[in-house]
């Protein structure tokens, strides 16, 4: 064992135990969560993720910025242009159902923050699980204005891509397949949380 890892469980109290797990030879730049060529593969793939997701919701957020002055997230972008998706009033379950999120507080902070802002607007009864929400007039013009600059931006670079649209099937089919063996290890996670 090496005298760091020594010194770590010292520190914290805990004896070394001899791992039953077979040898896997490090790497350079080898890390915890990719101790198997599946699990190196599958980090690179999250890896690749992670930043997608990083830059896709800063993109929202710099082209919402470009064509109206309240401070959103990424995130707050994407519940309004839900709350607007079809110009049919939302519950907020419905809003989280389509973004594929469970998180309600941070749903119900960012439908706060757009009410507030003027962009979208409840309906309904007081009851917090019936109330609807749908855009303003505001919201309608903001959304239709970062539609538009989204249009001139985007569209042009992915259409000078080679082979775009072949590729963009093929990865919205994987993308949705492997959201669906996420949403299942989700749950088999769930189930050894309670496991002894």
């Amino acid at each position: 064992m090496k005298k760091t890892q020594k010194t770590a469980l010292k520190k914290t109290g805990n004896a070394a135990k001899p791992q039953n797990h077979a040898a896997v030879t490090e790497r350079p730049g080898s890390w915890h969560l990719a101790r198997t060529e599946t699990e190196r593969r599958l980090s690179d793939f999250e890896f690749r993720l992670e930043r997608l997701a990083q830059a896709y919701y800063r993109w929202k957020a710099a082209c919402l910025a470009a064509v109206c002055d309240v401070p959103l997230t990424g995130d707050d972008v994407a519940v309004l242009n839900v709350v607007r998706m079809g110009d049919e009033p939302k519950r907020l379950s419905e809003v989280g159902q389509l973004l594929n999120r469970v998180d309600v507080p941070n749903l119900q902070y960012a439908t706060r923050k757009l009410v507030r802002a003027g962009l979208i607007e409840t309906e309904g009864n007081s009851s917090r699980k019936e109330t609807r929400y749908r855009a303003t007039p505001a919201g309608r013009s903001v959304t239709e204005a970062y539609a538009a600059l989204r249009a001139a931006t985007l569209p042009p670079m992915l259409e000078a891509l080679d082979g775009w649209v072949a590729k963009s099937e093929t990865t919205s089919i994987h993308l949705d397949l492997i959201s669906s063996l996420y949403a299942q290890a989700a749950q088999v996670a769930i189930t050894k949380r309670h496991q002894p």
